[in-house]
């Protein structure tokens, strides 16, 4: 790696000093003459026939998303950078690693930055793809292996309660894709029993540097420690040995719908100058490893004070969409302002049919009235799209703003406490009204499938409207709900846990 690669110190901080023996860790970075692969001449010549900063691709689609990652491994030259919250061993993660793990056969670096929340099950997994030469694991402010991770995390709570939550994929440091989505199958819409909606967006230009810089950042900090201090830990096979059982686990999983809907021609595409780019300016926005370290949850974070100022800066309309919403009493009078001031403010989240997280639901239903109350549109994700025939469990997942269809957001920040003090976020903000515009107005046409309507009754009541063909319907009780499922909700709005939510 020569200059890009330099022997950092020997000694691991403190706090992980009883946890670990300290691995020997290299420092490394991108590369930045990567102009000459296949991907940065097609960034160039798509940069040279638009006067734009960057080019920009929304990413809604999971089947597409997951089909472009694959088509980048899998032209990549150079380098892979992947950093993420959560990887499974189920068909897309053993699509990528097995990709990952060929690009690495033909001598292209891959770094991969786990956050470490939850990754014990997929630890065999990592350690095999770390032993090839050309690959690295490094997990974001570990657990401890040799003891349960609950009792780790009671004893060493301010530690560990703090959790990297970005989310990128940049290849040869030419292509990036920034958005909500972790490598699993229900974030890309593999049709079980869970589906995750999500939103990426793919990006060729100055921004890609800086999301490189970012991950940069992250790989060499305190906290990145190497997967290999778990070698003599976890059982584990070779890499051939893993890629092997990999396969055959693909082969026995051949006749899936959700492989057949993979779509493969994306990442050709834009290597052919054929994909439909749309010039924007583009920003990378994030937190910065390094307030994972304060022990005291901060007032603001980089990410949230951008966020902020970005809705505060609407004159016309604003669309959030957050799966886990707790905006607090300062949320609510920052909406409440916009909506004094003439703008249309529109929300989407999880109803408790659809989420995965009860507890946030129980400190989010604390707001509901109060929002509806200023004037703010709030609406809740349906668990069934359309008529509810489907068996398959929806369950919001995008992280998107849209301003004045002039500018829209979208990364791995959700509008709730942890994303505000606790957790690292990232996003992308792009100046595009054509993308922007195109965003807003399919989140609008598809709530009446997709989500319910809140509202007040006259008596001051939550009621949820339903539209459908046969006329709209007016449900009194969380919708789809059952008592049990309510009354642990319940329950969990009395403990005192908005703080961590």
């Amino acid at each position: 790696m020569g200059m890009l690669t330099t022997l950092v110190g020997t000694r691991l901080p403190p706090k992980y000093q009883k946890f670990f023996k300290l691995p020997k860790r290299q420092a490394s970075w991108k590369y930045p003459d990567t102009d000459d692969t296949l991907l940065g001449k097609a960034a160039i010549r798509w940069l040279g026939r638009h006067d734009t900063g960057s080019g920009v691709l929304r990413l809604d689609s999971g089947g597409d998303a997951l089909g472009m990652r694959l088509g980048l491994i899998d032209r990549a030259e150079r380098s892979i950078d992947i950093q993420s919250y959560l990887v499974k061993d189920d068909i897309s993660g053993n699509l990528v690693g097995l990709r990952l793990a060929a690009a690495a056969d033909r001598g292209v670096r891959v770094r991969l930055l786990m956050d470490d929340a939850l990754t014990q099950e997929v630890d065999a997994g990592l350690l095999s793809l770390d032993d090839h030469d050309n690959i690295e694991v490094r997990v974001f402010n570990p657990f401890p292996r040799r003891r349960s991770r609950l009792i780790s995390f009671i004893a060493n709570f301010n530690i560990l309660n703090r959790r990297m939550h970005n989310k990128s994929f940049t290849v040869d440091n030419q292509v990036t894709i920034v958005g909500g989505r972790n490598i699993a199958d229900e974030y890309f819409q593999s049709g079980g029993e869970s589906e995750f909606i999500d939103e990426d967006l793919l990006a060729i230009g100055p921004v890609v540097d800086d999301v490189s810089d970012g991950f940069d950042e992250y790989w060499n900090s305190p906290e990145a420690i190497p997967m290999n201090v778990f070698d003599a830990i976890v059982p584990h096979s070779s890499v051939k040995e893993s890629a092997e059982e990999g396969r055959k686990f693909l082969e026995r999983h051949s006749d899936t719908a959700f492989l057949q809907s993979i779509n493969g021609d994306l990442a050709e595409q834009l290597v052919n100058g054929d994909l439909v780019l749309l010039p924007a300016e583009a920003a990378v926005v994030l937190d910065y490893p390094d307030t994972i370290r304060r022990l005291l949850p901060r007032s603001a974070s980089i990410t949230s004070t951008f966020l902020r100022q970005m809705a505060v800066a609407a004159s016309d309309e604003l669309i959030v969409i957050s799966p886990y919403f707790v905006p607090q009493q300062r949320g609510v009078e920052l909406f409440a302002e916009l909506v004094k001031r003439g703008v249309r403010v529109v929300i989407i989240s999880n109803s408790l049919a659809s989420t995965n997280h009860l507890s946030v639901h129980a400190v989010y239903a604390r707001y509901r009235k109060p929002l509806l109350k200023q004037g703010v549109e709030l609406y809740e994700l349906r668990p069934h799209a359309g008529g509810g025939e489907s068996t398959t469990q929806l369950t919001l997942h995008s992280k998107v703003a849209t301003v004045d269809r002039s500018k829209v957001f979208v990364g791995s920040f959700n509008l709730d406490p942890r994303s505000l003090y606790l957790n690292t976020e990232m996003g992308m903000v792009v100046d595009c009204s054509e993308l922007a515009s195109s965003m807003a107005e399919s989140i609008l046409d598809t709530l009446p499938d997709f989500a319910y309507k809140l509202q007040l009754s006259e008596k001051g009541r939550l009621e949820w409207l339903l539209q459908a063909a046969s006329g709209d319907e007016v449900i009194t009780t969380e919708p789809r709900t059952t008592w049990w499922r309510r009354f642990k909700t319940k329950l969990l709005s009395f403990l005192p846990i908005e703080g961590q939510m």
